[in-house]
């Protein structure tokens, strides 16, 4: 899969406000129902979704990456939301190292495998410490989506 067929740039957050772990989860659950068109119940259910998966273990992956990541009756299809945050925030990562960078997936619950591919696409994108550095040093979501485009 690749991620800019489900990522817009209205998905898309730069810089995200929040300065830690539960604000990052809450804004870019907004973004994402702002971008999808979800009204405020909808919102909640994929918001309580994330959280309730995070309550089983963190997802930050390491190396300043976070992929919170949820399925949902709420959506009908998969949904990627992306912040890259100016400050460093501590989301339990595995490395002790605080995230900039943030991919919210939330799938359908009849998507498991697309959820799964979406979540091997950002990992493979993410590997190079180059792609990583020129994505946290973004100013604009248009500017990220280039940058996945390329």
């Amino acid at each position: 899969m690749n991620l800019v067929d489900i990522l817009r740039e209205d998905l898309i957050k730069v810089p995200l406000s929040a300065t830690d772990k539960a604000g990052v989860l809450e804004e870019l659950v907004g973004v994402l129902a702002a971008g999808k068109g979800l009204d405020a119940k909808q919102k909640d259910a994929v918001l309580q979704s994330v959280l309730d998966r995070e309550s089983l273990g963190s997802t930050g992956i390491g190396k300043g990456i976070c992929i919170p990541h949820a399925q949902s009756e709420a959506v009908d299809s998969i949904c990627l939301a992306v912040g890259v945050s100016r400050v460093p925030i501590d989301f339990d990562s595995p490395d002790n190292l605080k995230s900039r960078l943030f991919f919210l997936v939330v799938a359908p619950v009849s998507a498991a495998s697309a959820h799964v591919e979406v979540l091997a696409a950002i990992a493979r994108s993410c590997s190079s410490q180059v792609f990583r550095r020129m994505l946290e040093q973004c100013k604009s979501a248009k500017e990220v989506l280039q940058l996945f485009s390329e």
